[in-house]
């Protein structure tokens, strides 16, 4: 079967077939995918063309996969794209389980820190008896250990007794100052609190950061964190919350060749406590 995504086709406008615009954007799928494969972060931006065909773009890949899978996912990306953002000048691409997502548009969000394209994903099943005070826990530890990492990435397991252990990534794109990484994480607590309150999962998705938990182990290699204190209360929101999408259903990706295995990883000293 195929991985799953899910795209999130923008709202400026379409570019027709055989144009520069999209001449532009084959140019950008020729170069961007290896330009971010090859960077110590696994990061890149891209701005292609004149007015009116220019294309800003942005891949990220994450922090715990390697640079040929990178590579072979941001390849894809391109594709999936322009097949289910037809002729759309502005798309995200997000992967169930491929490593990476990509932004390419019309307008200038490179310019920006403006988190965009947010996506919130809950997992259908519920677990029970699970206090939002282990969620905001979880959440709110690996955010500042993300927010203050070189890379803005960090995994995590969360051990705390008699509850089920759960495990939690988070990363912003690296060219973020920690304050813009943690402005961009900081309203994930809210969304996660609200669409996935005792759900075993979930994801929020977004142009500048992502979130996923999980009562599984999903990333590669060991926690960066483990998170053995539970915080002491779960602080009340007031904030308002911005335009999301919450449960988009999923679409099936481009056939892609299998990736090659992870390259061995170095092992990060496990930050303990909060």
């Amino acid at each position: 079967t195929a991985a799953q995504m899910w795209p999130s086709c923008g709202e400026s406008g379409d570019y027709e077939s055989k144009s520069t615009y999209e001449a532009n954007l084959r140019l950008l799928s020729s170069t961007l995918p290896k330009k971010a494969a090859s960077s110590t972060t696994l990061f890149a931006t891209d701005t292609v063309g004149n007015v009116p065909n220019v294309i800003f773009a942005l891949a990220l890949c994450r922090g715990d996969t390697n640079s040929s899978a990178c590579e072979g996912c941001l390849v894809t990306a391109f594709q999936d794209g322009q097949e289910h953002c037809t002729n759309n000048k502005d798309a995200a691409v997000y992967y169930d389980s491929n490593p990476c997502m990509l932004r390419f548009s019309n307008q200038n969000f490179l310019a920006t820190t403006v988190n965009e394209h947010i996506l919130v994903i809950g997992s259908i099943e519920s677990l029970m008896n699970f206090p939002k005070l282990l969620l905001f826990t979880l959440l709110n530890s690996t955010a500042q250990s993300a927010v203050n990492s070189s890379r803005r990435f960090t995994t995590s397991r969360l051990d705390v007794s008699s509850f089920p252990t759960l495990y939690c990534l988070m990363q912003c794109t690296p060219d973020l100052t920690a304050d813009d990484c943690a402005a961009c994480l900081r309203p994930y607590n809210q969304y996660t609190l609200k669409y996935m309150d005792g759900k075993k999962g979930g994801r929020v998705l977004g142009t500048r950061c992502t979130m996923r938990y999980e009562t599984f182990p999903f990333f590669q290699g060991d926690p960066m964190l483990r998170i053995i204190n539970l915080a002491t209360e779960v602080p009340p929101n007031n904030n308002t919350m911005p335009i999301i999408t919450a449960n988009p259903a999923p679409q099936s990706q481009s056939p892609v060749e299998a990736p090659p295995p992870p390259e061995a990883q170095a092992t990060i000293q496990e930050l303990h406590g909060m």
